[in-house]
Order: C-alpha cells, then sequence, then structure tokens
C-alpha cells in the first residue's frame, strides 16, 4: 500500500485538549515532513477542510481509545497518514467515550476510497486486540512504533470483515423485561429494533417496530394493497389491551440477521441488501459482539 508514513509522522506525547488541536498539529507534521511539498492546490486550508467535513457527518472514534479523523481529496497526489499518541485522553465526540489516547490522520485522494477503508478496517482490528492495544499505549521506542503500524495497518492484506466495520450495542433487554419498558428504552435511544439477551449475554431475539406497531392489526391486513376505504379503524387499540402485562419474550421474534466476526463485506452487503435484514447482529460464541445497519455502511464504507 503506498501512503506517505514514517517514523518522522509519528509524534508520541502530544499535549492538547481538544480535537481540533490534535488534527491541526498532525496535519503540520505531515506537511513539514513533505507531504504535498510544492502543490499548491492542497495546502494546509484545503486540507484541514477535507478532514473538517467529514467530522461533521460522523465522529470518528472508534473505541478502544482509538480515533480516524480523516478527508478525502480530490487530486491528491498520494495518501498520507500521521499517527499520534496524547498525552492524556481527548474525547472526539463519541456518546459515552472517555476519551481517546491514540489518533491516526489520515488524507487520501478522493479516488482511492479503498485505501482509506482497507487502513481503518487494519487499525480497528489492532486496536481490538487488548495485547496490541496496551503495547500502542506504553510502547516508549518511537521506531518500533512506526514499524508496528507498518506491519500491522499498512501491510495487512486481509479482507474488511464484519469486525472491522461493526459498532458496539448500544443496549439490550431482558427476557422479563416489561413490554412497556422495552418501548421506552427504544424511544430513549432511538432504536428501530432491540436485541433481546439471556443473563450470560446470548442472543435470543430481537423487537421491531414492525413488530409492535402489527401488534394490533388483523393479520388479513397484511393481504390488503391499501386500507384508505377503512375509516373506523383504530390501529393501536389492541396494542395498548396487549401492553399491560406483556413482556419482551411474548412479542420477540429469532428471525433476524446474524454473522460472525470473521464474515466478509460481501456477506454484510448480501443481508442488508439482499435480504433485506435492517440490522446485523455479529455474534460470538451465540452472544452479541456488535451491530451492523445500514447508516453503518454508509458511514464506515462508502462515505468513508
Amino acid at each position: 500500500m503506498d501512503v506517505f508514513f514514517n517514523r518522522e509522522t509519528v509524534l508520541f506525547d502530544v499535549d492538547a485538549r481538544e480535537k481540533w488541536d490534535v488534527v491541526e498539529r498532525m496535519l503540520d507534521a505531515l506537511t513539514a515532513r513533505g507531504f504535498c511539498a510544492g502543490d499548491p492546490g492542497h495546502g494546509r486550508e484545503a486540507l484541514i477542510a477535507a478532514v473538517r467535513e467529514r467530522e461533521a457527518q460522523c465522529v470518528t472514534d472508534l473505541g478502544h481509545g482509538f480515533a480516524f479523523p480523516h478527508g478525502r481529496v480530490p487530486g491528491l497526489p498520494c495518501t498520507g497518514l500521521c499517527v499520534a499518541r496524547l498525552a492524556r485522553p481527548v474525547v472526539f465526540g463519541a456518546p459515552g467515550s472517555e476519551g481517546v489516547r491514540v489518533v491516526a490522520l489520515m488524507l487520501a485522494p478522493e479516488e482511492q476510497s479503498h485505501v482509506a477503508l482497507k487502513v481503518m478496517a487494519s487499525f480497528a482490528r489492532l486496536f481490538s486486540d487488548p495485547s496490541k492495544r496496551e503495547l500502542l499505549f506504553d510502547l516508549d521506542d518511537e521506531d518500533l512504533f512506526a514499524a508496528l503500524i507498518q506491519e500491522r495497518v499498512l501491510s495487512d492484506s486481509r479482507p474488511v470483515t464484519a469486525r472491522d466495520i461493526m459498532r458496539p450495542p448500544i443496549v439490550s433487554v431482558a427476557p422479563e423485561t416489561p413490554l412497556k419498558e422495552v418501548t421506552r428504552i427504544m424511544n430513549q435511544h432511538m432504536l428501530e429494533s432491540v436485541s433481546v439477551t439471556d443473563a450470560d449475554g446470548t442472543l435470543l431475539g430481537q423487537i421491531t417496530c414492525d413488530q409492535l406497531f402489527k401488534l394490533g392489526m388483523p393479520d388479513f391486513f397484511t393481504q390488503l394493497k391499501s386500507v384508505s376505504f377503512i375509516r373506523e379503524f383504530d390501529p393501536f387499540e389492541k396494542y395498548f389491551q396487549k401492553e399491560t402485562g406483556a413482556l419482551a419474550r411474548d412479542v420477540m421474534t429469532a428471525d433476524m440477521a446474524t454473522l460472525p466476526e470473521e464474515a466478509t463485506l460481501l456477506e454484510v452487503v448480501f443481508e442488508l441488501a439482499v435480504r433485506r435484514h435492517p440490522k446485523i447482529y455479529v455474534v460470538r460464541a451465540g452472544k452479541r459482539v456488535g451491530v451492523i445497519d445500514r447508516s453503518l455502511v454508509l458511514d464506515r464504507v462508502i462515505n468513508i
């Protein structure tokens, strides 16, 4: 992978209090070491604008103390990468995050978005390994740090998998959770579906908005092409009757998409686009470890 990266674009103990201070220092380090040298069409302001535009779409805190701010720039002659370890954690905007300790800033040609995707996936893979993560947090030798990035990220030829793009699960409910509490949780977290798990985290099923909406509707409604001729029917009357006393186990369904962490990007897209599942649960030994939905694929693959 042809990327502008070396020992000189590794920064240790960057002392900053907010993310844009971090990003601008990293960008300055890249340009000072020759990135885009002699290319007046891609000056500092144009590059920082590309990163700001991407950050405005979605935060790039990928979890595990790592952030991947990046930008795609039309006509950029090559891809540039700077990696910084911070003196103190800095918040990059992810809800509930305690801040990041390592930041990788990448500028890539707009025409080579696959490079950014591969690099992001390799970093996600690296930081999901607790031993490698702690090594990056604690390593004092900048040469070894750069060599580790080169070996584990830039020389990584493995395909993108579900593990690389999934996000951590937000919330789940137990089978004994009252239906009224289920809907409150879904509303609070703005979820179209919520997983049902047992005490040890095993995935049992899910509850979707579609299911809830259909609870009060007769089965024959699914055969109708229109209900415009029906004027005196309350679709939620029976729902409210069923809500009292109903538990998650009473309304959940086992009809859901699950994939192992090693599933390929093609398998992910097949479940979302061909089998038309709105959400995929990524599982390990039956336990839910991540979630992928259409908006996540847009964010981390198509619009990377």
